[in-house]
């Protein structure tokens, strides 16, 4: 009888006590997420905005040559004999200027460098993306991406080129 007495003590006095800080340590991770879930939302949302207000330069040669210099900085970091990058004056709508680039590399730095091109703040729309496995275990990245025409009002809010 003192036995179970004794257990019945211990379940009370330290089971049940740290049951309940589980269980509000639980509760504290579940808000603790959503509000991790709610900024990231918030930071999306801010940053198609900001997006939204990137325009290319006025003037073909300008515009051109933004995205070029965009193209070549997101590549900072990997072998510069491994890399093309050419850019033309956009030829539809709110297109101001199309570029391509293409690299070899390591799969992580060639991610990296899709990934600066891929924020908002970069001025560069994606508009075709191809990783392909290059010879000797490399992998080739082939970027074809345009910038946004700036109009009198601000950029052009379209993400897309005319008549896709």
């Amino acid at each position: 009888m003192a036995l179970l007495l004794a257990a019945l003590g211990v379940h009370l006095g330290v089971a049940e006590p740290a049951r309940r800080e589980r269980d509000a340590a639980r509760e504290e991770f579940a808000r603790a997420r959503q509000d991790r879930e709610r900024l990231r939302s918030e930071l999306s949302r801010r940053q198609r905005r900001a997006a939204a207000s990137v325009g290319a330069p006025a003037g073909e040669a300008a515009a051109a040559r933004a995205l070029r210099r965009s193209l070549l900085a997101a590549t900072d970091g990997l072998a510069r004999g491994s890399l093309r990058i050419g850019a033309e004056p956009g030829r539809r709508g709110g297109e101001a200027a199309r570029g391509r680039l293409v690299a070899e590399g390591r799969q992580a730095d060639l991610l990296r460098a899709a990934a600066r091109l891929a924020d908002p703040s970069s001025g560069v729309v994606g508009a075709r993306l191809r990783l392909a496995e290059a010879p000797a275990g490399a992998v080739r990245l082939e970027l074809e991406a345009f910038s946004v025409r700036a109009t009198r009002d601000g950029p052009s809010r379209s993400r897309w080129p005319a008549g896709s």
